[in-house]
């Protein structure tokens, strides 16, 4: 977008300089615009468009010396009035929506702190650059001496404010996308780019801080088996290199710069095959800023006014082995999302996990990193975590009365009467949260109210925040069992075959040597957490949220002969533990 600039002598001038001043000229700027659509969201077919500009003319001391907003600018010229000064700086803004939004604005210092914030990633694209705005913020600056009486054109180049992500993904035969989001993308930004360092290692986060984050809404339920193609408009992240990313595949989230104050943005895409899910993270930037960009791998910054354009194959072995992917076989379980979360590592309580416990930030200990539908969609990216106490200090109690779902034709969750309806079963407890919150609210539910008011005594951030403990459903405790006990080959043979088996209830597995829960058991005790099967103890039963009918409710029966899977009647008292997912 080019500007050309022109002046001529006159008598006339502008606040803030005296009407009485006689060196004065008017600066004419001639705009060559895309003059489509006007609107205040931005997309591909209006983001060069110039509704309104404003045009600040600072001296070589850096002070206002002219300034000039005209509401709707077309092809021709714009006269500013300014004294003649050698050392100019010349800004032109366009589309703020505002005569008075540089009011007070007298140096190039203060025109350098100014910045944008907006409340979510979408907003952006939805509302434009800021409040009022025409659309897409675009900036040009210019150096030029201003004589009076002479005849002077300065060529001013709008940039834009924001950056441009376009990606294509395409998928190999046989694999199916099913989801996708842009992610950690800064929702404040600098106006000029003054503050940009200039090496890419250095981090220069977001005006309004670390804080100032945000994802765009998440793109689920999708059975796309062609190429997809979007595009998102995100402002710069300027958050460092890392010299360890020297390929694609290096480019993962053990080589992202993080610091306090900004951290990498990327993008998330789930896919499947018929016997594979894989969630693969895609981090943006790896180009360089200069006038001809090139590729750097090594360069996480997302700048502004560049165009990135991503194309992601996706392969037919859904990206196993490559450190990008969180890759899983699939289950006997349909429509389950694949987040990063390392089974058996403690979950702290800013939503990192690592395997060494931290006293005082110990939230639990992670049992799977699969997640539901539901779970995805209120932004659990990661997994389910065990807690790492019973749910009360009494430590049983009944399941509660009556049917919480039966009764409400929303939620539809249908009655477990096997291995494999109660292995299908991970959405009675997390979705009674939300589906039918008065009745977990009901203190005589005993199991139900006190999963949910269970407190593990740290305070969570980061992506543990709003986060809320559940009952487990049979399908919860059959990860738990699954996912955190150790087994020998032929035990893990028949826990695959008993997901699938129809022929009713019993024993999942059965054992003599009574040692599957002794490394989940030795996690608790160092963490002072309660153990599952008490050694010498009398086998635990624990309740889940799967209904088994109107009066029954599916239960695990943890011993040293095994784990044995029922269903009692909901007024009988077993031991209640809490699940998360984050």
């Amino acid at each position: 977008m080019a500007l050309g600039l022109s002046s001529c002598a006159t008598d006339d001038s502008v606040e803030p300089f005296h009407k009485s001043s006689t060196d004065s000229t008017i600066v004419s700027f001639t705009f060559l615009i895309n003059d489509g659509v006007r609107t205040r969201a931005i997309n591909t077919a209006n983001e060069n468009t110039v509704s309104d500009i404003t045009v600040l003319v600072f001296d070589n001391t850096n002070s206002l010396i002219g300034s000039k907003y005209v509401a709707s600018v077309a092809a021709g010229s714009v006269d500013v009035t300014t004294r003649s000064a050698t050392g100019c700086t010349i800004y032109a803004i366009a589309n703020t929506g505002s005569s008075s939004y540089f009011a007070g604005v007298n140096t190039i210092d203060k025109l350098n702190k100014m910045s944008t914030t907006i409340a979510s990633a979408a907003d952006l694209e939805n509302s434009g650059s800021t409040a009022n705005s025409t659309g897409a913020m675009m900036i040009g600056k210019a150096s030029a001496d201003i004589i009076k009486g002479a005849v002077n054109k300065f060529p001013v180049t709008l940039y834009h404010q924001c950056g441009k992500f376009s990606f294509t993904i395409k998928p190999n035969s046989g694999v199916t996308i099913t989801g996708y989001q842009l992610c950690n993308v800064p929702l404040s930004s600098y106006i000029t780019d003054s503050h940009v360092p200039a090496s890419a290692s250095t981090v220069a986060g977001p005006p309004v801080g670390a804080s100032s984050y945000g994802n765009f809404t998440a793109v689920s339920g999708l059975s796309q088996t062609t190429d997809l193609s979007k595009t998102y408009y995100v402002y710069e992240n300027l958050c460092g290199s890392n010299i360890n990313a020297t390929s694609e595949a290096l480019r993962n989230s053990s080589n992202v710069p993080v610091s306090a104050s900004a951290s990498a943005s990327y993008l998330l895409i789930n896919a499947k095959s018929s016997n594979w899910t894989s969630t693969y993270r895609v981090y943006l930037g790896g180009m360089t800023n200069v006038a001809t960009p090139a590729v750097d791998l090594t360069n996480f910054n997302v700048y502004r006014n560049l165009n990135y354009n991503c194309t992601i194959t996706l392969g037919a072995n859904g990206g196993n082995g490559d450190a990008r992917v969180t890759y899983q076989a699939t289950t006997t379980r349909s429509n389950m999302y694949v987040g990063d979360a390392t089974v058996g590592n403690y979950l702290y309580d800013n939503g990192t996990n690592g395997s060494v416990y931290s006293a005082s930030h110990t939230v639990g200990i992670i049992y799977s990193s699969e997640l539901t539908q539901a779970q995805y969609n209120a932004g659990c990216r990661h997994g389910r975590v065990l807690a790492l106490k019973n749910a009360n200090s009494s430590n049983y109690g009944t399941w509660g009365s009556g049917s919480p779902y039966n009764d409400h034709s929303s939620t539809g969750h249908p009655y477990v009467s096997d291995f494999k309806t109660c292995f299908q079963d991970v959405s009675s407890g997390y979705d009674a949260l939300s589906a039918n919150s008065s009745y977990v609210n009901i203190t005589s539910n005993y199991a139900w109210y006190y999963c949910k008011t269970y407190s593990d005594g740290t305070t969570h951030s980061g992506d543990l925040a709003g986060k809320n403990w559940y009952l487990p459903s049979a399908g919860d405790w059959w990860d738990i069992m699954e996912n955190l006990g150790t087994w020998s080959a032929s035990d893990k043979t028949t826990l695959t075959t008993n997901r699938s088996s129809t022929t009713g209830l019993g024993y999942i597995i059965s054992t003599s040597s009574g040692s599957y829960f002794d490394a989940l058991n030795t996690k608790l005790s160092v963490a002072g957490g309660d153990q599952i099967v008490p050694s010498g103890s009398y086998p635990y039963n624990f309740w889940s949220a799967s209904e088994a009918g109107s009066g029954a409710a599916a239960r695990f029966y943890f011993s040293s002969d095994g784990v044995y899977l029922n269903y009692n009647n909901k007024t009988s008292r077993y031991y209640c533990r809490s699940v998360l997912a984050f």
